[in-house]
């Protein structure tokens, strides 16, 4: 008990109450209703985590549906007490399993639908998932994969940035970059795949493939009060969206190359207190931003 306290699983910093206002549900909805998600009676979760997007999709699926989530880490495919219980009231049943994106552990033509949500960001080879799969649905069946662009926060305004010199703005994407670049080195993914997604689903010989892009944005302004905005600054003070992760960044430098190790220490230096200065406007209720972001959900069927 006490190693699993200390071992977090992968994206553990990025769970909690503010996923669970990732999505419009009207949008949800219309989506659910273009796919015809309705006459699936199977479906696979990939890379499921705690089960937030499994928990999102199940409620669309035909009554009785045979629902399996998998993930690679012990920490989410170990026994989950809360989705077994959520699950147990659905009518649906359900399997949560060790399973590894790029080598699934299904036969051929298993499920009628095989989904992930910011999965394929992680994997060092996200086209051999994409096969893998596809490999497991069934003729007809639906791939539906949800991957951002996240290089674009870099461009985005806010209260603080918005009468930043083209110097800084330059320098702040230029970090994000070279920080995806050292992720990929590293052969840890690529976080803005999302763009990429629906010319990889062609490359697997996907049809009716179509590119959808969420219509949720959690826009931050004085009082802060609404629950995705509490969500969002709760999410905020643990560190996993504006607050620098420097160890881990240092490690992304150095992979993407020593010659990118100056310009490192000189972004320390020069932006020191950037998260300081949200933190003081936030308390200060002085920040605020439209709170926009890029999130495909691409489609195809086999």
């Amino acid at each position: 008990m006490k190693d699993q306290k200390i071992n977090k699983g992968h994206s553990e910093e990025y769970f909690g109450d503010y996923r669970d206002f990732w999505w419009n549900k009207a949008f949800l909805d219309l989506t659910a209703q273009r796919l015809d998600l309705e006459k699936c009676t199977s479906m696979l979760d990939v890379g499921c985590g705690q089960g937030h997007w499994t928990r999102i999709l199940a409620p669309y699926l035909a009554p009785a549906s045979e629902i399996t989530a998998v993930d690679n880490d012990i920490q989410w495919f170990s026994e989950s007490t809360d989705l077994s219980t959520y699950f147990s009231t659905t009518g649906h049943n359900f399997n949560l399993l060790k399973g590894d994106a790029q080598n699934l552990p299904f036969p051929d033509d298993s499920f009628d639908l095989v989904t992930c949500q910011t999965v394929l960001i992680h994997v060092p080879n996200p086209q051999k998932a994409i096969s893998e799969m596809k490999r497991v649905l069934k003729p007809g069946g639906i791939l539906l994969c949800v991957e951002p662009n996240n290089i674009v926060q870099s461009l985005t305004k806010t209260s603080l940035s918005k009468n930043d010199s083209i110097e800084e703005t330059l320098d702040h994407i230029k970090y994000r970059l070279i920080i995806e670049k050292g992720k990929k080195n590293m052969g840890r993914g690529d976080n803005s795949l999302g763009d990429l997604l629906p010319g990889m689903f062609a490359l697997e010989e996907l049809k009716n493939i179509e590119v959808r892009l969420s219509d949720k944005a959690i826009a931050m302004y004085p009082p802060y009060d609404n629950e995705e905005q509490v969500a969002t600054l709760k999410q905020w003070m643990k560190g996993s969206s504006w607050k620098s992760n420097t160890q881990k960044d240092i490690d992304f430098f150095s992979a993407a190359g020593e010659e990118y190790m100056p310009f490192y220490f000189d972004y320390q230096e020069k932006y020191a207190n950037r998260s300081e200065h949200v933190m003081g406007a936030l308390k200060r209720e002085q920040y605020h931003a439209g709170g926009g972001s890029l999130m495909y959900l691409v489609s195809g069927r086999k």
